[in-house]
């Protein structure tokens, strides 16, 4: 019984430190990674509600992008 509860709390700890290296990622603090694609394009947010965002958010230009083969989902997408 001990044993297990020792096997269960190390497995947390575990995941837990996993987790937070990949959630901490590599970028320095206050730069914005190179791409970011985020809510699907529609009529109210259409490339320049996008690119309005993205230059909020630090980001060089936004504009919506096509996703699929063929592209049938439009996401807004900022680039550095």
């Amino acid at each position: 019984m001990e044993s297990s509860k020792m096997l269960v709390v190390f497995t947390l700890m575990v995941l837990i430190a996993v987790s937070s290296v990949l959630v901490s990622g590599n970028f320095a603090s206050g730069e914005a990674s190179s791409q970011l694609c985020f809510n699907p394009c529609t009529p109210q947010l259409g490339s320049t509600e996008c690119n309005t965002i993205c230059v909020n958010k630090k980001y060089k230009e936004g504009s919506c992008i096509g996703f699929g083969i063929p592209p049938t989902f439009n996401y807004c997408c900022c680039k550095n």
